[in-house]
């Protein structure tokens, strides 16, 4: 402590610095990590980036600080939560409440069940790391479960069409706010699981208040996705909040179009592993030409050390036809990867429905699938046309086969 005591007919007499220090040491201790409700009575921001504020009930009234990040949206005259420690500024001798959170009236109520829920879920390993699931190198069919309304699907969808039009796109409509989200998260994950082929599913939302996000802190919910033998991709769209589907979940994307991203390659990264596993390839078949060329330079030393002339001419010419045998293979096989890897990049180019669609040409979807067959048609059956420049919806009026 700070200074010396003196003792004065057998009294102890303190400073003023070790009361308020000592003082200090007591509040912290025993007022450390508390809730307070009540109004804002005052409030005053400085250039420093700290805040004061009063809070006041019937009765008291108790001075505050914070930083200007934690009280931005605060007016005076709100009702609160505040969450913090009591503190004191030594040189003054005054005691203040150090504010760590602050929610409007009700709030602090959702911030309390979510933290003892995440405890306990974390207690019991659901949020392990070893229990994380790797998402497929090159997934074909993506689960999405989201709300058809808003701008969530679409954004999936035209990032996942222009990226990789290879993958295919099923979607649950879900209601992913308000009365009965949770039940309805949980079918559409019950729904995919009997869906064996989804390789990735996308839980896909576009951010919201913490009233809104409280869906996603669902013990229910929380228990079904890591029931999940299928990869799960947490995209609620809020990067600030985590909610504990985004500690369950295998992975977790800021926005529902980073999870687009983050589960399909681009025909672009396929064409640049395509080059590269070619190169690989054929360093390989090089080093084995080298390695087999070194050996049979061995051989042909211990040849002709212990063999007669003419049996030796017999073994060189015997060897060089191996050799040649050897060599005339590798390079039929060297020649069949490079039609392979030129096929494959015509068949890349043969296949951009961009020019394609650019010709005149146009593609037919119905429920969002390529019809190449007309008998996978019938009348009525309402369809989209999709051009180069756009797309049309359209209703079947008659069928003509040839």
């Amino acid at each position: 402590m700070d200074g010396l005591f003196y003792d004065m007919n057998n009294q102890l007499i303190y400073t003023v610095t070790q009361i308020n220090n000592y003082s200090a040491d007591l509040l912290k201790k025993e007022l450390s990590n508390v809730w307070v409700s009540g109004e804002i009575s005052s409030l005053k921001k400085y250039p420093s980036g700290f805040a004061y504020l009063t809070l006041k009930d019937s009765i008291s009234e108790l001075s505050c600080i914070s930083n200007h990040e934690v009280i931005s949206n605060i007016e005076v005259g709100m009702e609160v939560t505040v969450n913090g420690s009591i503190d004191i500024y030594t040189i003054k001798g005054n005691y203040q409440f150090r504010i760590n959170n602050i929610f409007l009236k009700g709030k602090g109520n959702l911030w309390l069940k979510y933290n003892k829920l995440k405890d306990k879920l974390s207690k019991e390993g659901l949020f392990d790391m070893k229990y994380k699931k790797k998402l497929p190198p090159l997934p074909q069919n993506v689960g999405i479960i989201t709300s058809k309304e808003g701008s969530v699907l679409s954004d999936i969808r035209n990032i996942v069409n222009r990226r990789s039009p290879y993958v295919s796109l099923f979607v649950m409509n879900t209601k992913v706010s308000g009365q009965n989200a949770v039940a309805s998260i949980c079918e559409s994950i019950k729904n995919f699981k009997e869906l064996k082929f989804i390789d990735v599913i996308i839980v896909a939302r576009g951010g919201g208040s913490i009233e809104d996000l409280s869906v996603f802190n669902e013990e229910k919910l929380v228990r079904e996705i890591f029931k999940l033998n299928t990869p799960v991709i947490s995209a609620i769209g809020h990067e600030t909040d985590f909610t504990l589907c985004d500690f369950v979940s295998d992975l977790r994307a800021s926005t529902p179009s980073e999870a687009a991203q983050l589960c399909c390659i681009s025909t672009k990264e396929l064409l640049e592993k395509i080059c590269y596993d070619f190169d690989k390839i054929i360093s390989k078949i090089q080093y084995t030409i080298n390695n087999k060329q070194e050996n049979l330079s061995r051989i042909d030393s211990v040849i002709n050390k212990k063999l007669e002339k003419n049996m030796i001419i017999n073994k060189q010419e015997r060897v060089e036809f191996f050799f040649n045998l050897i060599q005339k293979r590798v390079f039929n096989k060297k020649n069949f990867l490079l039609s392979l890897i030129k096929s494959n990049q015509k068949a890349f180019k043969k296949y951009d429905d961009y020019k394609i669609k650019k010709l005149g040409y146009s593609i037919i979807k119905k429920n969002n699938t390529i019809i190449t067959d007309i008998d996978k048609l019938n009348k009525n059956d309402n369809i989209e046309i999709d051009m180069f420049n756009g797309s049309i919806n359209a209703k079947i009026k008659e069928l003509k086969k040839k």
